[in-house]
Order: C-alpha cells, then structure tokens, then sequence
C-alpha cells in the first residue's frame, strides 16, 4: 500500500494545541460537512469540522457528535453561530461540551459566553475574523486562536487581502492564525505560512471530495470554475457571500436594490440586518428564493481545482506539494531568514 504522507509533519502552534501532523483546518460548511468526513480528514492527520447547524434535530447532532467519536480519536471542532437568529446555540454547545468536543469555531457573534464555558471544559476557542477590531476582541476574551477570512474566501467572506490581514492579526493578537482565502494547494499553505499563519482553513477544496455530502452537480461545479466565476452578492441571504455565477444565482439576482442600497450607507444598521439575515438563512428560517442545494457557495480558489479527489488524497498532495516548494525557494528563504 502507498504510505499516504511520505513528508515529515510540521511544527506549528496550531499542530501542537492539537497533536496533529497537517496544520490543514477543513473548514465547516453548510450541507458539505458530513460525519464521514470530517473523520477521514482527522484520520489523514489533520482537523475536520462540521457546522452544528447541519445536523437537525438536536438528537441527530448529538450522534453527528458520537458518530466522529466513534470513528477517529483524534482532534475535530465544530462551527456554532453565536449570533441572535440561531436559538440551538446554547443547546449545541452544552452538547459539545457534554461531548468534549477539542475544538469550537464561533462565527457572526460574540464570542463571550463561548469561550468562558469552553475554557472551563477544556476546549479550545476559534474565531472567525475579518478584521483587526473583531480581532482584537476575540483575543481580549480569552481566545486560543483566530481564523482569518480573508477576502476570496467561500461563502461569506472579508473584505480584506489576506497579505494584509494575516500579517496583522498575528502582530496584533500574537494568537495562532489560520488562513482562510482561496487557499487549496501546497502553494497556499507555503503562502500563508510565509504571512505569519499557524494553519490554514480549506474550504472549497474539500467540496470536491469524494466525502463531501453535496450532489455530484456542485463538485463538478467546483471543477469547471475559474475563479472569475466567483460572484460577491448579498441577494442570496442578506450577507455578501462568494458563490459560482449560474443559472440558479442569476434567478435570484445578484445586484442590490434599491432598498439595500439605501441600507448600505449606513454600516450599523447594514451590519446588524446583514448578520440577522445571514443567521436565518444558515439556520433554516431564510433563502424563501433559492436553496444552497441549486446556488453554490465557493472561493476564488475553484480556479485551481481540476478534478474531484478522496480527501485523505487532498491532504497528502498539499502536503507533498508544500515541501517541494520549500525546496524550490532561494537557501535564505527556505531556512526562514529574512532575505
């Protein structure tokens, strides 16, 4: 049998919160994170994740929970929006903390009461971040480290080039950052470690696997992309989020109104319904227009996606690819100096 990872781990801060070998996060995504999943990427030696919103009944996310268990013993995390609109989430997390789930990732909220309870169980915090302020107040509450999204990411996305974020929040947090943004190859992963990050976030990399829970129909999508078919629109849940111009997106619209455009001159108010929609959206109570099934959400990095591939494949190739990159960079800036 051919040994998947012929390459040495790599020591970071992330790899070792989480005695893991591959600083690769997949990233939580809504219908695409099964159970089965998530511990094929754990079993490949990096951390999978799943949304806690994927599985519904509260029942069905517990044994979602068991069901990770049950199949690897090593580190995996969960998503929960911690945020009004979602009205599981203290449910979801005393489950995972019931559970000792190792990771939690909180998104489109405050992350308080999260990491108060987490720390106490032992788990570890993440929060997803688009920016220094919301940064800097994830650290100020205890958080053991941050995600980056960066613009170019899936879903719904920042605003801000990941060659500046990443830097910044690791000078102004000092906290383990995971890269979030397009990132899908060894290429990548060199690119955000030169940045400064511990790890990195892939998302739509893993759509096109053989264990994402999606139809055949969006991982093909994923393939055929370039990445100039990635559209940023709010019209699908109220939050501007990255998604492949097709026939089912174009049905909904994509740009703004007029009433959201009159909205959008006020960033309070713009902030507050956006993250309200996106929340009922991703939670069951939104998208009266369109389903996540027909309209696919992806970053920029479709472009270099060409096939659809086993995930434990994924990984060992971003792996290989890494260090053969490494070894292609000038002798200073392979050993880590300054050039």
């Amino acid at each position: 049998m051919t040994e998947l990872f012929p390459t040495p781990s790599i020591d970071t801060a992330f790899t070792r919160q989480f005695g893991v070998r591959c600083p690769i996060l997949c990233a939580p995504m809504f219908l695409v994170s099964t159970a089965e999943l998530v511990v094929d990427v754990c079993r490949a030696g990096a951390v999978g994740t799943f949304p806690a919103h994927n599985f519904r009944p509260i029942e069905n996310y517990r044994a979602a929970i068991q069901s990770v268990r049950a199949g690897t013993d090593r580190a995996f995390g969960i998503n929960i929006i911690v945020q009004q609109a979602n009205r599981h989430q203290q449910q979801q997390l005393e489950i995972a903390l019931e559970e000792k789930v190792p990771l939690l990732i909180t998104s489109l909220g405050n992350p308080k009461e999260v990491i108060r309870l987490a720390h106490q169980a032992g788990t570890k915090v993440y929060c997803d971040v688009v920016g220094v302020e919301h940064a800097r107040k994830a650290a100020d509450l205890g958080a053991d480290g941050l995600i980056a999204v960066s613009y170019g990411a899936g879903g719904h996305a920042g605003t801000v080039s990941p060659f500046a974020l990443i830097p910044l929040l690791v000078r102004q947090t000092g906290l383990p950052v995971v890269a979030a943004g397009a990132i899908g190859d060894g290429a990548g992963m060199a690119a955000a470690f030169a940045l400064g990050a511990s790890a990195v976030y892939m998302g739509t990399r893993f759509i096109a696997s053989r264990q994402a829970g999606v139809s055949d129909d969006y991982k093909q999508a994923i393939v055929a992309a370039d990445c100039e078919d990635i559209v940023n629109t709010a019209k699908v849940d109220g939050f501007p989020g990255n998604f492949i111009r097709n026939r089912a997106l174009e049905e909904i619209g994509i740009e703004p109104g007029l009433l959201e455009t009159l909205i959008s001159r006020s960033k309070h108010i713009s902030r507050w319904l956006s993250l309200a929609r996106a929340g009922r959206a991703l939670m069951g109570e939104g998208m009266q227009k369109g389903s996540y099934k027909t309209v696919y959400s992806a970053g920029h990095g479709v472009g270099m996606i060409d096939r659809v591939a086993p995930v434990e494949e994924i990984i060992a190739q971003t792996m290989r690819e890494y260090f053969e990159i490494r070894e292609q960079l000038p002798g200073d800036l392979a050993a880590g100096e300054k050039p």
